[in-house]
């Protein structure tokens, strides 16, 4: 069970300096108001519409494929299958074999042509995430005492289908604490399930203090710093949780209910909980977005929200929300390196890899 703490906001315990809370030292809970501490935000892209963003997508996939000699591309495409879907982890590469081209093995010109297509199909925060990512990776190569093998451009892409305006494709880009499954068919698009993690959870990069997940876990800390003490007890689930439950690998699964119901909530804790749901949404670009986050506050009310964890510092913690369109869990912890660490899932049960889209 946790141990909550009302004298000091698990805001101010969660961040690092990457999440410095905005206007005050300490965010306020009068009245379920939590405030939510400041992360960076990418400039917005141009407004841009469904059929636009589904073909700036196409067009960069088949740009970067025309550059690929045969070898190459045989790495890179497959079928479309279930197996070859499912076929992700956010495991370092010597402990999961993956498929693809893996970024090393790319010159410069192919390497740009596969940010081109991430570009094309994420918002700029999206985007700018990945980045963080890779480089938290990179990073991470030069502090872990451990022999495995860590890199910036130790990531893969791999297309599976073939790229089309009419038919159903994959693109896929991962490798340690990062999966990203970007389904298309026609002019819809989905970016579930994506995991989303870091290692080092935070670090320092040109001067800047770098946090990749850092609304996902501010707006989190928010919601859990907004709750009454019934309220804690209602979120809390009632054994701890360490790691993800739905991530590689189990595809088709759910999650047990529990945690509290957005509708016993306030309307400023709603406004909270939504705007925590925002950030797993909007990485995809603005106009495949839109109609998930229309769809997430018209369904706010059936929402649940759970808690698992330890308002101590540097204790790991864990959450969950689940709403009728969407599975979201992040975990946050410290490996035995002392290396902080966070994993987390965006799933859409009912429309993984795009199930529901197009044909």
């Amino acid at each position: 069970m946790a141990r909550w703490s009302k004298a000091v906001p698990l805001t101010a315990l969660l961040l690092t300096t990457a999440c410095a809370a905005s206007g005050s030292d300490s965010p306020s809970t009068e009245d379920g108001a939590a405030q939510v501490a400041a992360c960076p935000v990418a400039a917005p892209a141009a407004p841009t519409s469904p059929v636009e963003a589904a073909a700036a997508v196409l067009t960069a996939t088949r740009a970067f494929l025309a550059m690929l000699d045969d070898q190459q591309e045989a790495a890179v495409l497959a079928d479309r299958t279930r197996a070859n879907l499912a076929h992700w982890s956010g495991l370092p590469d010597e402990s999961f074999t993956r498929a693809g081209l893996r970024l090393d093995e790319l010159d410069d010109a192919r390497q740009s042509a596969v940010f081109a297509i991430l570009k094309s199909a994420l918002s700029p925060e999206g985007y700018e995430q990945v980045k963080e990512i890779t480089t938290a990776d990179g990073i991470l190569a030069a502090e872990a005492k451990t022999s495995l093998d860590f890199g910036a451009d130790h990531y893969w892409i791999r297309v599976l289908g073939t790229p089309s305006s009419t038919e159903k494709w994959t693109v896929q880009f991962g490798g340690h604490h990062l999966a990203v499954n970007l389904t298309l068919s026609g002019t819809d698009m989905t970016l579930a399930p994506t995991l989303w993690g870091a290692q080092p959870a935070s670090y320092a990069s040109e001067g800047a203090a770098i946090e990749p997940l850092c609304g996902e876990v501010a707006k989190a800390a928010a919601v859990v710093d907004s709750l009454t003490e019934e309220q804690r007890v209602a979120a809390t689930l009632p054994e701890p949780v360490r790691e993800i439950v739905l991530g590689a690998g189990q595809d088709g699964k759910a999650l047990p209910a529990g945690g509290i119901r957005a509708s016993t909530l306030s309307a400023a804790q709603k406004k909270l909980l939504l705007s925590l749901v925002r950030e797993w949404i909007t990485p995809l670009n603005s106009a495949a977005a839109a109609a998930k986050l229309a769809e997430a506050e018209r369904a706010i009310d059936a929402a649940t929200f759970a808690w698992a964890g330890d308002t101590a510092a540097g204790q790991p913690v864990y959450y969950r929300v689940q709403g009728p369109t969407y599975t979201i869990e992040l975990a946050h912890r410290q490996d035995q390196d002392g290396i902080a660490r966070v994993d987390s899932i965006y799933r859409e049960p009912e429309n993984d890899y795009g199930a529901q889209l197009g044909p």
